[in-house]
């Protein structure tokens, strides 16, 4: 199969984190905030914070804005002294957007601009890009309203997906350009990633049931985990490493973290399953990536910015100078919807904090289909569920996030947690998946697969059947 044809699933709509997580905006909800323009890095106008949404829109799962037809957005802004500003735009725009005219309006100043379908990674799907627009738009002092307007539109001609409208100050790019280069510079090498491969994502979580239906209470069942068992399935596979929950929807940890008890008092456990795990994979030549949900570990929404990075520096501190070297990497959800909350979050401060007793440490911030969030990371953590285009020298060549290394999170059953006491069939055979992981190695990336696990830590016997056959296909005997 090539690679270049798309697996098209109705998980994919859906971004990990809306799931059971945050409540989106219901159509016509207006967010009536007057948005202060920074004078020393890009304000973000999200769609869901906009003041009002006139016409045909509807708010969608991952916080964006499906426009049709003549349709106008606005935002109420503050902008402390007159500047120009480069002006991008944060979205999908379909083959019915072509040529479509956009009109910004800022009081007096009126910049017209013409559309053009966006590239990505599935072409048959919704590929959000960052594209920058030109003049530069210009605004004075003051509190007032702006707008981006659709003309001459035939009703229910879909226009884009609209994440955002960005603003970036010109006086200060010279700024944003060497804190851009200061991130690039502080990667870590990701070739380690690259050279595995393939690895496993398990969502082994306070959700997860037995194979029977069944739930034990949490602690209970990490104290059950059959942890010699779970290391020869996954060298069973072929995997060169693994990506395992460390919290999800709930914030359980499978792990005595004192800070973490400290913020999330009755929900770790005296059984250290992280350490018991990294020694466990670490002597099958497997690494080991801990998944963290910074929404819920973090307590999105419930407390203010100054806490909810303080939340996540402690805890990643006290965690990466517990394990060190045995953590390999971070996977970390939410960020999005973390971002769009809290716009003043220090990146750099959570960079160095990830990187707590090992600096080798590799990270993934996920910003789902949209542009990467921060350049303060290392890998992109692709989530696409299916196969996407290939990446080109490790890189995805057009998509959302061209500058990390190229990872493509799959999905074998259409689900993320085993919730259920059965499998269904998996969703790739091993020939195809085969093809695709070796066609991505050969260029640099890695792929991997998120296998359903029950709480005794097996997984479906047709779906370990598949990654058997990879492991044969893949690496040989």
């Amino acid at each position: 199969m090539k690679a270049s044809l798309l697996i098209v699933l109705f998980i994919y709509l859906l971004p990990f984190s809306s799931a059971g997580q945050n409540k989106e905006p219901a159509a016509g909800e207006t967010k009536s905030k007057t948005m202060l323009i920074k004078t020393d890095q890009i304000t973000y106008l999200y769609s869901s914070k906009a003041s009002d949404r006139i016409g045909d829109w509807k708010m969608q799962a991952g916080q964006n804005a499906k426009w049709q037809g003549n349709s106008e957005i606005k935002w109420n802004i503050e902008v402390v002294q007159d500047d120009s500003f480069e002006m991008f735009i944060n979205a999908w725009v379909p083959e019915s957007g072509k040529n479509i005219k956009i009109v910004f309006n800022a009081g007096s100043e009126t910049v017209s601009i013409l559309l053009l379908p966006t590239k990505g990674l599935r072409v048959t799907d919704r590929n959000f890009q960052r594209i920058e627009y030109s003049p530069q738009v210009h605004l004075k002092k003051g509190i007032y309203e702006v707008s981006l307007k659709s003309e001459n539109v035939d009703n229910g001609v879909q226009v884009m997906d609209l994440r955002a409208l960005e603003l970036e100050p010109v006086s200060a790019v010279k700024k944003i350009n060497a804190d851009i280069e200061k991130a690039v510079k502080s990667r870590v090498s990701t070739e380690w990633l690259a050279k595995a491969g393939y690895g496993l994502m398990f969502h082994y979580t306070s959700q997860s049931v037995s194979q029977d239906g069944s739930s034990l209470p949490y602690e209970e069942a990490i104290n059950k985990f059959d942890i010699d068992k779970f290391a020869k399935m996954v060298s069973e596979t072929g995997a060169g490493y693994v990506i395992f929950t460390i919290g999800h929807s709930q914030p359980y940890c499978p792990a005595p973290i004192a800070s973490w008890e400290k913020y999330h008092p009755g929900m770790t456990t005296k059984r250290d399953l992280i350490e018991e795990l990294a020694n466990a994979l670490n002597k099958k030549g497997i690494r080991l990536i801990c998944y963290m949900p910074t929404h819920v570990v973090a307590k999105y929404r419930k407390v203010s910015g100054t806490d909810f990075m303080k939340i996540h520096t402690e805890i990643l501190q006290e965690m990466g100078k517990r394990y060190k070297e045995k953590i390999a990497g971070y996977w970390f959800d939410g960020w999005y919807q973390c971002f769009e909350e809290y716009p003043d979050v220090s990146f750099e401060e959570f960079f160095n904090a990830c990187k707590a007793g090992y600096k080798d440490r590799i990270i993934a911030l996920n910003s789902w289909i949209y542009p990467e969030v921060t350049p303060w990371q290392e890998y992109w953590a692709g989530e696409v569920a299916g196969f996407v285009d290939l990446p080109v020298n490790g890189h995805m060549v057009d998509g959302p996030v061209p500058d990390l290394r190229y990872q493509a999170l799959l999905i074998m059953e259409p689900y993320w947690v085993q919730q259920r006491p059965d499998h269904p069939d998996p969703r790739f055979k091993a020939g195809e998946l085969s093809q695709y992981i070796r066609d991505c190695m050969a260029n640099g990336g890695a792929v991997t697969i998120n296998m359903g696990i029950f709480q005794d830590g097996t997984v479906g016997e047709k779906a370990l059947d598949v990654m058997k056959q990879v492991r044969k296909i893949v690496r040989g005997n």
